[in-house]
């Protein structure tokens, strides 16, 4: 899905149907998850990644993930446009990912140590990245300092090749499939 500057569809080209994103309602050019909380999210997701500015280096908001069924989950991601692709987009100044993944805990520790050899501090965070947790929310879980999270980040994305959450989680999405 691409997306304008106001947020509404530059274009669509998904397959709705019968799908688990069946979870979002789509009308006329707005998107929607039938979930209040999921919807707020999704909301401050596609402003952030339509007003993203690269020099700013404000991050964007972790991906929104949906519960499909007990062992499926769908993430929701907002990928910002160059200017320069814009117009080669039809004026889209952001595209929205939807990825379904089984159980996505299998973004085991030893798995990312071994795949993209994160120390064990870095491979805990990552995969807490891949469950749908914010940096923040990671942090806490793991009993570290926001700056020791971010410090490890940074590590994640160097070695990763990455070089924002959306575009981490995303790259950890395939991981184990």
């Amino acid at each position: 899905m691409a997306l304008d500057e106001t947020g509404n569809f530059a274009f669509l080209d998904i397959f709705l149907n019968g799908s688990p994103a069946c979870q979002l309602a789509v009308n006329w050019q707005n998107i929607h998850v039938r979930d209040p909380l999921q919807n707020a999210k999704l909301s401050r997701l596609i402003r952030a990644g339509i007003a993203y500015d690269e020099t700013s280096g404000q991050s964007l908001p972790p991906p929104v993930k949906l519960q499909v069924s007990k062992e499926k989950f769908l993430y929701i991601d907002v990928i910002p446009l160059p200017p320069a692709f814009r117009s080669k987009l039809g004026g889209a100044a952001a595209l929205l990912n939807l990825r379904e993944v089984e159980n996505p805990s299998d973004a085991s520790v030893e798995l990312l140590q071994h795949e993209f050899h994160l120390t064990p501090a870095e491979a805990a965070v990552a995969a807490e990245l891949a469950q749908g947790n914010s940096l923040k929310q990671a942090a806490r879980e793991l009993n570290i300092s926001i700056w020791t999270a971010r410090s490890h980040l940074r590590a994640i994305f160097q070695k990763t090749n990455t070089h924002r959450q959306a575009e981490l989680v995303s790259l950890l999405a395939h991981i184990g499939q």
